[in-house]
């Protein structure tokens, strides 16, 4: 397995211990995955494999977990070889891995000016439209205590006031992350690029990864990513 696609999933890992931590949830990484018993945020898994070996390991520490958690969860298999279905699982989506080498990442791109989201008041409104424009989360997933970490970015792009695209990015060793993009008006393609290039500028010459699928996919390829690896998240409805 191609080490780009693990660094992809560390920095996933990484994104992950971020957000737990600023709602004041527990995670901990150990035989090649990260868990956590708590009940996570909207979108956010319990499992998330960050080394393609170990399947066995993988699948006990599963089962462990199943007989933990009650409500429905769901898994995030990063290299996509975990067969989940005899635990009660079944596939939720498939995605891949993507990368924007550093120097490919640092030439820029013409998105309009994007702003980082410093503020409170601000970070409201940033959620607020990432929910109107296809995460509509039942409760808040970006609470004020991320803005305290200096290695988690939000941006956003106005108009007049108004939030016309946004995006989240996460520095970790290796790595930066590019997620949760939005588009609340205007070109998609155009505020790709900005916000790759917002992103990019935060990772101070790191590779830019992620994962998309799709017309999603599509887009970024058109920036310059190329594809490393397949995902596959797994879910069940619980017990």
């Amino acid at each position: 397995m191609d080490s780009e696609s693990v660094t992809c999933a560390l920095n996933s890992v990484h994104w992950y211990d971020a957000i737990f931590r600023s709602h004041g949830l527990s995670g901990e990484v150990a035989d090649g995955m990260w868990t956590s018993r708590d009940r996570p945020p909207p979108y956010y898994s319990n499992a998330v494999t960050v080394t393609p070996s170990g399947v066995a390991a993988h699948v006990a520490t599963l089962r462990g977990l199943r007989d933990v958690l009650s409500a429905a969860w769901s898994v995030k298999d990063s290299f996509s070889v975990l067969e989940l279905a005899p635990l009660g699982f079944e596939p939720l989506f498939d995605a891949e891995w993507i990368w924007l080498d550093a120097a490919e990442a640092a030439q820029g791109r013409d998105g309009g000016t994007w702003q980082a989201v410093t503020t409170e008041a601000d970070l409201e409104r940033w959620e607020a439209a990432w929910r109107e424009n296809g995460s509509p989360a039942d409760s808040r997933v970006f609470v004020p205590a991320i803005l305290a970490n200096p290695t988690i970015a939000l941006f956003a792009a106005y108009r007049a006031g108004a939030i016309l695209a946004g995006c989240a990015a996460n520095r970790s060793v290796d790595a930066v992350g590019f997620s949760n993009f939005f588009v609340a008006d205007g070109d998609e393609d155009v505020a790709a690029a900005g916000a790759v290039s917002a992103v990019a500028r935060f990772g101070a010459g790191l590779p830019v990864v992620g994962y998309q699928a799709g017309d999603s996919l599509a887009r970024v390829v058109r920036l310059g990513f190329r594809t490393v690896g397949p995902l596959r998240v797994w879910v069940t409805e619980g017990r």
